[in-house]
């Protein structure tokens, strides 16, 4: 009832007050942030991003940030903090749902407080309640050093240690959900408490309050001991990775454009007919299809902050390179098309589709990989589980869309007529249909797989290599068709992802940007443009320019020193 009526309000309001009143919840009202200036002013306090310290959690500043490495930071922190005082602990090894867990006797507490508040003394240390996956971004928690804080620590079972950190312009990176979980366990004294898991604890054995971790529940007196005593506190016979857990190397590559670049707007004006374009879907060639509003930049940004377990990042281009970009980064690698397509002769392309059906030539290119476009970025930490199983599977994330059931046409979105060819090829091949597009994530790809039906498809992808403009001919080999090939081999499966999708053309831009600011508990999100007016190309960059270095705000490793 009350969602509906939210439903009708929103869509009556103007898309200016709407942007309006986020804000004011945002506390990002001129008057507001003046306000909250002069509170800072008069009580010392320190900003904590666009928001004052309320509860004087003064962000630790930094200069650069990898959401993995901070949290392994933090845990080493808190060890030292412990072996510091003589508190006993166990380390629970990561797996792939988890970050490692600290488990401390629940007769060390008052000890263990004592010595993490003494230990973690510095700015931006943090306590919160537990944080589930799926909330992501989940507040500022309670100082460690203050009262309340000492409080959470003496007074729950289970919390999140964790320290917030800030660009040097106030903007707040993290939060409690790239925390470390602190589980203070119980220890049996009776000899007929029975096990949840059947038969009966022996006593002195330690149960966790957090009885769902994913490593154990309890740990028997032997081993709790072995753990306690062992360098990395955890019994070196079980530190290994879990059986779920990805561990073969992992490359990302991206294609990228830039279409206000006078030596490529050349190249593609010397191949331009107006005979070839009456054959084309509008949006085929239409100037938003080629523009480039720094997003390379960003989405970089968010692989260094959120996905460092990616092994090399190939950019492949038409001869050009951001200016910006540090190819000397051993992780970076340029790739030019002459490099990838088996018959350089068609080139120039100008087709996404024709690029995409290459990239799997890329020399010493991993055999699982993330293929991204330049508008697609991590919006918090994420693990590479995310997208494949460690058994070799891939994960592909279906869309709500559906394809309709006319044959292709220039009358399509490109898009969906190569959707539609996709389809046609998957009946022909394994007798069975396909009804949904894919969601705009990163897409993970097997270069196995794309070899094998190349192989079994040779006419195919040369027809598409050589398809110079987005064409109803076309089918998306690597986005789309690559899924359901592999899906009907046993090799690819559907997945779940936290995803959000905006198409920067819409007028409610600004303001959903503006939310996800607030929220960030996205995995990923794209920033698309169909087809933009010219008349909104400033808009949009102005709001991008706005909106990219706040959720990003710290310079990457592959970025030149400015």
């Amino acid at each position: 009832m009350f969602g509906g009526l939210k439903q009708q309000v929103t869509a009556r309001l103007p898309e200016s007050t709407l942007l309006r009143l986020v804000r004011f919840r945002n506390g990002e009202l001129g008057w507001q942030v003046s306000t909250a200036a002069r509170l800072r002013s008069l009580s010392g306090r320190q900003a904590n991003g666009m928001h004052w310290a309320g509860r004087h959690l003064i962000p630790h500043v930094v200069h650069e940030y990898d959401a993995h490495q901070h949290r392994r930071d933090t845990a080493r922190a808190i060890g030292v903090a412990l072996d510091g005082a003589g508190v006993a602990y166990v380390v629970l090894p990561a797996t792939h749902e988890s970050p490692v867990q600290i488990a401390v006797a629940e007769e060390d507490r008052p000890r263990a407080t004592a010595a993490l508040v003494a230990g973690l003394a510095g700015p931006g240390w943090a306590v919160a309640p537990p944080v589930s996956p799926a909330r992501g971004w989940a507040g500022v928690g309670m100082p460690l050093c203050e009262p309340a804080g000492r409080a959470e620590l003496d007074s729950s079972a289970h919390c999140i240690l964790f320290r917030q950190v800030a660009a040097p312009d106030g903007t707040v990176v993290n939060d409690a959900g790239t925390g470390i979980p602190l589980d203070f366990w119980r220890t049996v004294t009776r000899e007929d408490e029975p096990r949840v898991d059947g038969g009966m604890f022996e006593p002195g054995t330690r149960i966790a309050s957090d009885e769902d971790n994913a490593v154990t529940g309890y740990l028997s007196p032997g081993a709790w001991e072995e753990a306690v005593h062992s360098p990395a506190h955890w019994p070196a016979a079980a530190g290994k990775p879990s059986v779920f857990q990805v561990r073969e190397p992992i490359d990302v590559v991206y294609t990228w454009v830039d279409g206000d670049d006078p030596a490529w707007r050349a190249r593609k004006a010397a191949v331009s007919s107006p005979e070839e374009a009456a054959e084309l879907n509008r949006t085929a060639v239409h100037p938003s299809r080629f523009a480039s509003r720094d997003e390379l930049r960003y989405s970089l940004r968010s692989v260094a902050m959120y996905a460092n377990w990616v092994r090399r990042i190939y950019l492949v281009t038409d001869q050009q390179v951001p200016p910006w970009l540090d190819t000397s980064h051993p992780k970076i690698q340029v790739v030019d098309h002459k490099q990838i397509f088996s018959d350089p002769s068609v080139l120039p392309v100008f087709n996404s589709h024709a690029i995409e059906s290459q990239l799997h030539h890329i020399e010493n290119l991993s055999d699982r990989y993330l293929y991204l476009n330049d508008d697609v970025f991590f919006g918090r930490l994420v693990q590479p589980e995310l997208f494949f199983e460690a058994n070799g599977l891939s994960y592909f994330f279906l869309s709500k869309g559906t394809l309709d059931i006319d044959p292709p046409s220039s009358r399509d979105l490109p898009v969906m007529s190569a959707a539609k060819r996709n389809r046609a090829l998957i009946e022909e091949r394994f007798g069975v249909t396909v009804t949904h597009k894919f969601k705009h994530t990163p897409i993970a790809q097997q270069r196995t797989v794309l070899e094998e039906m190349e192989k079994q498809y040779p006419e195919l992808f040369a027809q598409v290599a050589r398809s110079r403009f987005r064409h109803p001919d076309d089918y998306s080999i690597t986005s789309a068709l690559h899924h359901y090939y592999a899906y009907n081999l046993g090799r690819a499966v559907p997945g779940r992802i936290r995803y959000a999708y905006q198409d920067i053309a819409r007028p409610d831009t600004e303001r959903r940007l503006t939310n996800l600011l607030r929220t960030r508990d996205y995995d990923v999100f794209c920033l698309n443009d169909h087809e933009t007016a010219e008349s909104d190309v400033q808009s949009q960059k102005r709001i991008l320019a706005d909106f990219l270095p706040r959720y990003f705000p710290l310079p990457s490793p592959f970025e030149k020193a400015s």
